[in-house]
């Protein structure tokens, strides 16, 4: 089956669209294969993938880690995230990339794709280079696919704690997560 791809969804810095629309099914999985391509080709095998509370977010998650199954990644699944943490967890647990599904500050019924290879966000080229490989459907496949949910909040909390000290004990401060996942 050959997916239908939208070009303007690739865009600078991450990969995004009214989800409905732009980022059917087919789409989402082929991108999930372009992604787990792109990091066997470079070495890479472990990624996290974390999402926001958006209500395509599931779905978008579950095309994108069968994608990546199939290209014999193994997928760490960090559930509903803010975006940092899903940076973090690629630093603190040493990952060949991760993945975030999150709409960001964009409209409710968009919903969209940013990325790491290695330590790097993916942006300009590397980006066009996924669009490539969707719109050419030039995947390696590999068996060895495996899922497997991780808790990275914890771990997240003890860096921040060992890391932020406050100067100020009379500090106030307010919290508006805008409906994110925080």
């Amino acid at each position: 089956m050959s997916s239908i791809v939208n070009p303007h969804v690739f865009r600078e810095y991450d990969i995004r669209g009214e989800a409905e629309r732009d980022l059917p099914d087919e789409m989402v999985r082929d991108l999930g294969r372009a992604l787990g391509t792109f990091w066997t080709r470079r070495g890479g095998r472990r990624v996290s993938v974390g999402r926001d509370c958006r209500l395509s977010s599931p779905r978008l998650f579950a095309a994108l880690t069968e994608g990546l199954l199939e290209t014999g990644v193994r997928v760490i699944d960090l559930g509903v995230v803010p975006t940092p943490l899903m940076y973090f967890s690629v630093f603190a647990w040493d990952l060949d990339g991760g993945v975030q599904i999150t709409g960001s500050h964009n409209p409710p019924e968009d919903n969209g794709f940013k990325m790491m290879a290695g330590r790097a966000t993916m942006s300009g080229e590397d980006i066009q280079a996924l669009g490539a490989f969707v719109r050419r459907r030039d995947f390696t496949r590999a068996p060895g696919g495996t899922i497997v949910e991780a808790d990275v909040l914890p771990e997240y909390v003890g860096f921040v704690e060992g890391n932020v000290r406050l100067a100020r004990g009379d500090l106030r401060v307010a919290i508006d997560a805008g409906n994110g996942a925080a």
